[in-house]
């Protein structure tokens, strides 16, 4: 008898491969999201931990102009 478990996607499989026509920063700060809320962290240190993950990807690089 097969378990219920293996008749399942494997949903951050999915979602990555749904995330692969999005851009990079995206894809990253998704991913983090998802690693972070399976963590068992306190949402306080989850948003503060994603608030520096945005933070860097919203800071523009070196080469980048205004």
């Amino acid at each position: 008898m097969t378990s219920e478990k293996s008749l399942l996607p494997d949903v951050n499989t999915l979602i990555e491969d749904k995330l692969a026509g999005y851009p990079e920063n995206v894809r990253e700060l998704a991913l983090k999201a998802i690693q972070l809320a399976e963590s068992q962290q306190s949402e306080a240190a989850i948003a503060d931990q994603l608030q520096t993950v945005i933070r860097r990807l919203a800071k523009p690089s070196e080469g980048d102009t205004l």
